[in-house]
């Protein structure tokens, strides 16, 4: 792996850099989302089962040991429950930004990787070649093929490293964001449910 940096050149030090962020960042998030998902529709049964049983501070107590986005909803329309329907989901919107900006938290980071690597490769790719041709034009010719290789090794790896590490990083990328649509889309459906929840848990 050394000797490969190595006759990458100069281009191969940012790139590892750059594999080593997608690298975090990938993990950091598939983690974060790990430890947030949650059954929502359990989730609702449970906190319904304790609010028609009038018990308000169990059902509180639900919402908030659960990790979920949808848990984040449920406790602040409970917390917030005094407040009129429009007023509540206005409430309730603000939260769902909150916890989407937590979701998308460092994913920018990831987008950046996925389209400076292949950049850094292309770059990488024409200094090689640059130094292929003053090989060549200070040899007047191709007396050493070892020299003129240096500066194609350098091209091609640089170029190949690129790749290798956009390739995974998109995948990652559109991976995540996928499941980040999902728990959008859950949340947006248990709104409504949530609010209903509780204006009948008021009696309205």
């Amino acid at each position: 792996m050394v000797d490969v940096i190595v006759k990458g050149g100069p281009v191969m030090y940012p790139l590892l850099l750059a594999s080593v962020l997608a690298l975090a960042v990938s993990l950091e998030r598939l983690w974060y989302l790990y430890r947030t998902r949650v059954d929502s529709e359990d989730l609702m049964d449970e906190v319904r089962l304790n609010l028609n049983q009038g018990k308000l501070m169990q059902a509180v107590q639900v919402a908030k040991r659960s990790r979920g986005q949808v848990a984040a909803l449920i406790a602040t329309a409970i917390a917030y429950s005094d407040l009129p329907p429009d007023e509540l989901r206005e409430k309730l919107d603000d939260v769902g930004r909150v916890e989407l900006y937590k979701m998308e938290r460092r994913l920018v980071m990831l987008d950046a990787v996925v389209t400076i690597a292949p950049l850094l490769g292309l770059l990488g790719t024409v200094t090689g070649i640059i130094r292929s041709f003053n090989v060549l034009g200070a040899l007047e010719g191709l007396a050493s093929p070892q020299a003129l290789s240096v500066g194609i090794a350098e091209a091609l790896i640089t170029t190949a490293a690129g790749l290798v590490i956009a390739i995974p990083s998109m995948a990652v990328y559109h991976w995540i964001s996928s499941i980040i649509d999902r728990r959008v889309a859950d949340m947006n459906r248990r709104t409504g449910e949530i609010i209903e929840l509780v204006t009948t848990m008021r009696g309205e």
